[in-house]
């Protein structure tokens, strides 16, 4: 029986890459196919924990080591002594520490004949040479077969790295937690910005360095709130994501950026949660303005849970709007344009049919059964004799 060996490319984030592992991870059980993968990862990390509280702890394979580079060494001699016929799924593995490792490993890993593939959940990009000329030895000697999140993700991938893109997985979304409800506890954060008549602006996002290659672009949030404060409209955003500068420096420069406009009373930063999905049940709106967002996890998650979203026209994020609201689509640096589909959305009746076609899009395309399923077919997992009817009706 063949095995889905997976490693993925950090173990100490938490993010999208580590909530679609999870998401595939329960797909796979739901197809009974529970002895068919495995889950490398570093002992002691985020991703271990992570998913050992989601109850899938049988799944993994534990390896101790000092630091996540020696994790990732070992974790490839582990894989070199698993059956050849046995596939490994690199999960985002390009990652600047792990690039001269990869190096090494790659001529040996080429002559096995293990099939091998490779996730791409962004765009792989450097902000130096060396990196550039490191990630595309890597890919012609390893010569990985790419999964790309998305089309954008794969044109990118096919211009610069690997021109042999077997797959399209648009990242699932978890609708059991994900979905319209009626009513559900309102965080309290959000409690005295909802009490003042505010209606609430959501941008889940990392807080990273702007001007990089996949920018969140939070600055522009700030001229947003200028706009909608000088006509007239009260509206308050909330940013909620992790900071990992010194000093939360990131947050510090958007917090005074938001206070020389004279909006700091109108704009919030609040860190990670877990219960996102109640943060989503009282928004009035997403905004998103990543030029280069290689996907969008919020925006799928968000029109799930019935808000609606304004965002970034290019990139992932207008990849996915284009199918179903165009009209929600904005230059990502037009502030007066946004602050006016944001009134627009939020006030117009037929944001409700445009919602009820996004929440059809995101069911079809972003389950985690057909996710799973997906990836089975790509990697070559065979289904249980006993499901092997029910992947049938799925389909």
């Amino acid at each position: 029986m063949r095995k889905l060996m997976i490693l993925p490319g950090t173990c100490h984030a938490l993010g999208g890459t580590l909530i679609t592992l999870s998401l595939l991870i329960k797909g796979f059980e739901q197809y009974g196919v529970r002895e068919e993968f495995c889950v490398l990862v570093h002992a002691g990390s985020i991703t271990q924990k992570y998913l050992q509280d989601a109850g899938q702890g049988a799944y993994l394979k534990v390896i101790a080591a000092p630091t996540e580079p020696e994790f990732f060494r070992k974790a490839l001699q582990w894989v070199k002594q698993q059956p050849r016929d046995y596939p490994l799924l690199l999960d985002n593995c390009l990652n600047r520490s792990l690039l001269f490792t990869l190096v090494a490993a790659a001529p040996w890993m080429r002559w096995s004949g293990r099939p091998i593939y490779h996730f791409f959940h962004d765009l792989a990009l450097s902000y130096n040479r060396m990196g550039e000329v490191l990630r595309k030895l890597i890919c012609k000697c390893l010569a990985p077969q790419a999964i790309c999140n998305s089309q954008f993700t794969a044109e990118c991938i096919r211009r610069r790295l690997i021109s042999d893109i077997v797959g399209i997985l648009y990242q699932p979304v978890n609708t059991e937690r994900f979905n319209v409800r009626v009513s559900c506890a309102l965080p309290a954060p959000l409690e005295p910005i909802l009490k003042s008549g505010a209606k609430l602006i959501l941008t889940p996002s990392r807080i990273n360095q702007p001007k990089i290659v996949n920018d969140k672009n939070l600055r522009a949030l700030i001229p947003v709130l200028v706009s909608l404060k000088a006509s007239g409209h009260f509206y308050h955003s909330v940013v909620i994501g992790e900071d990992l500068s010194p000093g939360k420096i990131y947050s510090q420069e958007l917090l005074q950026l938001a206070k020389d406009a004279g909006v700091e009373d109108r704009f919030t930063m609040l860190p990670p949660t877990f219960a996102i999905e109640d943060y989503y049940q009282h928004a009035s709106v997403v905004l998103t303005l990543a030029p280069r967002e290689p996907f969008g996890r919020t925006v799928v998650e968000a029109l799930a849970c019935g808000v609606p979203v304004i965002g970034s026209k290019s990139g992932g994020i207008g990849e996915i709007l284009s199918n179903f609201a165009p009209e929600w689509m904005v230059d990502p640096e037009d502030a007066k344009a946004a602050a006016e589909a944001i009134v627009r959305v939020t006030t117009d009746a037929n944001t409700t049919q445009i919602l009820e076609k996004a929440r059809n899009w995101v069911h079809s395309e972003c389950s985690v059964t057909s996710y799973a399923k997906k990836m089975m077919q790509i990697t070559g997992i065979a289904l249980p004799e006993n499901n092997q009817k029910e992947l049938v009706q799925i389909s």
